[in-house]
């Protein structure tokens, strides 16, 4: 939410969000596909 409002102020278009849930340790975000997501919203920008 706080970007959600970040970004409202400074008129920012939003192309999209990553969320990840369940990665609390070094190594966890290796057994998502958070990074492909990420990666893949980056080709958006």
């Amino acid at each position: 939410m706080p970007m959600k409002r970040t970004a409202a102020l400074n008129k920012w278009k939003m192309v999209g969000e990553v969320l990840i849930p369940g990665v609390l340790n070094v190594g966890d975000i290796h057994k998502t596909d958070g990074c492909r997501q990420a990666a893949e919203l980056a080709d958006k920008i």
